[in-house]
């Protein structure tokens, strides 16, 4: 039921973020960091979950990124690792060099950001998804922009930030070994939520999202 309420209220702040565009216009968010550079780390709170037509993948992915400087946007590499799982079965994912570059946009109310997501591969590539099931099935995820909705929490006392991931119409590609056979599909899901905190040069710094 809390994890009900919590996509509820997400799905509100969402619709408050599409009545604020329209009313005025884009407004362009900021990643900001006590210092700089700053090396930014995300851990997964509980789990992640990707839908798909495989049914519900889980996954505690981790992220990584650098902060130059004060920007609208942010770059954070994800790994997945081996701690993927799709019911009894285990799934091993390779990132192939994709990013995940989230982009701040305008306040919901205080302390809650919006935003949208890309993902940037290197031309070719996808993150792949093994699935390991006889025969091993492929799903794969490749470069797609203006993925939504993300919404960041600054967490004020903490001075970090939760990332909560409300991503529909997500493109992906199954492998012939999967069940139904080779095809594509743009109804993907993925949510959950990622605690983001930042450090300079080994010393914890602030970080938030204006």
């Amino acid at each position: 039921m809390s994890r009900q309420l919590r996509a509820l209220g997400l799905a509100l702040l969402a619709l408050v973020a599409v009545g604020a565009l329209s009313a005025g216009g884009a407004q362009a968010g900021t990643f900001t960091a006590g210092a700089y550079p700053a090396t930014v780390t995300g851990s997964a709170v509980g789990v992640h979950l990707l839908g798909t037509e495989l049914g519900v993948m889980e996954c505690a992915p981790t992220f990584h990124g650098e902060l130059a400087a004060a920007s609208e946007e942010l770059t954070l590499t994800p790994t997945y690792g081996s701690n993927c799982k799709l019911g009894a079965k285990e799934v091993h994912v390779t990132n192939n060099g994709c990013d995940f570059r989230l982009h701040a946009g305008n306040t919901l109310v205080e302390d809650r950001v919006a935003g949208t997501m890309d993902i940037v591969c290197p031309e070719g590539m996808a993150i792949d998804f093994e699935i390991t099931s006889m025969p091993i099935c492929h799903l794969t995820i490749p470069s797609q922009a203006g993925l939504s909705s993300l919404v960041f929490t600054n967490r004020t006392a903490a001075k970090d930030v939760d990332l909560d991931f409300g991503i529909v119409e997500l493109v992906y590609h199954l492998g012939g070994n999967c069940p139904g056979g080779a095809a594509n599909y743009a109804n993907g899901t993925y949510g959950g939520t990622s605690t983001l905190k930042a450090d300079n040069e080994g010393a914890a710094t602030a970080f938030g999202v204006d």
